[in-house]
């Protein structure tokens, strides 16, 4: 399961979900499957109900069109395909104690902010790009998740290919 929160300095239009923290291959929390992938490790094929303990950094995700706060998959895609988040940054918490709801928004924030600019190639309240994220929530925490996952969007709209280094 994966608790969905949002910074919120420029607005995304799209966004529901926030990601969660991943690092498991197969969740206790969903039946869902993982994306089909090829020898590099990028996603090759639609997968409408992707575990989320199976994406990782530089995959590419839709809109999941729902409101729930936390989720245990969702929709993604070829990066070469129109889109709407990719991962962008992944990182563990530290410590053994769940730091709670609040603590871990609060870190993940902080994680996905710190590594916006080296992404993106220039600084988070320049830019017309906006992040979210999957964080661990209690049940997965005790299941062993530890991962902030950062994700980055356009607010206004989809966008085909990375946004590596796009620098708008």
């Amino acid at each position: 399961m994966i608790t969905i929160r949002r910074l919120s300095v420029l607005p995304l239009a799209a966004l529901t979900v926030v990601l969660v923290a991943t690092g498991c291959s197969g969740s206790p929390f969903s039946t869902a499957q993982a994306p089909v992938r090829d020898e590099s490790g990028s996603i090759t094929e639609t997968n409408e109900s992707t575990d989320v303990f199976a994406i990782r950094v530089g995959d590419c995700l839709l809109d999941a069109g729902t409101m729930e706060t936390e989720v245990t998959e969702a929709p993604t895609v070829p990066c070469g395909e129109p889109h709407d988040f990719e991962a962008y940054h992944a990182q563990n918490i530290e410590g053994d104690e769940y730091p709670g709801s609040e603590g871990v928004q609060t870190q993940a924030e902080q994680v996905c902010y710190d590594a916006f600019t080296a992404f993106v190639g220039m600084s988070y309240e320049e830019s017309v790009l906006d992040f979210n994220y999957y964080v661990p929530t209690t049940g997965s925490w005790d299941a062993g998740d530890r991962e902030i996952l950062c994700m980055i969007g356009d607010p206004q709209g989809q966008v085909t290919g990375s946004l590596a280094g796009v620098a708008r």
